[in-house]
């Protein structure tokens, strides 16, 4: 039997964020469902935007070496679970999401029907138009989406925890995708 991984992309430069709350809350209700988790905080990990040198076409891989290419890749290649949590920036993902999306490319294919999950942090406006950021991401990817991921509100580090509706939520989702990667790897709910 499969026993399947879950990673979660905290995408906040913050090192108390709301959006980092919030994964370690999916973090935990995974772990209670026997999910394997780990937490990739973006902002402890050194790697660089792509250069579009497209040198990934011919030589199968990303031909930068960083955290990205080192560490960060080989973890979401070996997962069946993916959750990218991002605060809101200026109604989109923060910079380090934008910037972890665009270095998946080299690896187009390979996190095909791998099942993602979305969370974002934000004051109100641009919720909406950062969940489907993060799912225009993995649809491209051809990613499964089995959920309409969580928006929470919240400013002030800790204020997310107030939000009951997002905490719902996000137990909702982590329910689904685990119950999805039931499905898949397992062949059962």
């Amino acid at each position: 039997m499969v026993k399947i991984k879950a990673v979660i992309v905290s995408g906040s430069p913050r090192p108390r964020s709301n959006s980092l709350l919030l994964a370690e809350k999916a973090s935990s209700l995974l772990s209670e469902r026997g999910i394997n988790t780990h937490i990739i905080e973006l902002r402890k990990y050194r790697f660089y935007e792509c250069f579009s040198c497209r040198k990934c076409i011919e030589i199968k891989k990303c031909c930068i070496k960083d955290d990205m290419s080192e560490k960060i890749i080989p973890l979401l290649l070996r997962s069946h679970i993916i959750i990218v949590s991002s605060p809101v920036y200026f109604d989109n993902v923060s910079g380090l999401v934008k910037k972890f999306i665009d270095r998946t490319w080299c690896i187009r294919g390979f996190l095909r029907n791998k099942i993602l999950g979305a969370i974002v942090v934000g004051r109100g406006y641009g919720l909406d138009t950062t969940i489907m950021a993060i799912y225009s991401w993995g649809l491209k990817h051809e990613m499964i989406i089995c959920h309409r991921g969580v928006r929470a509100h919240a400013y002030n580090y800790g204020e997310v925890l107030q939000d009951k509706r997002a905490l719902e939520d996000l137990e909702k989702m982590c329910t689904r995708l685990v119950e999805t990667a039931n499905l898949i790897y397992h062949n059962r709910t």
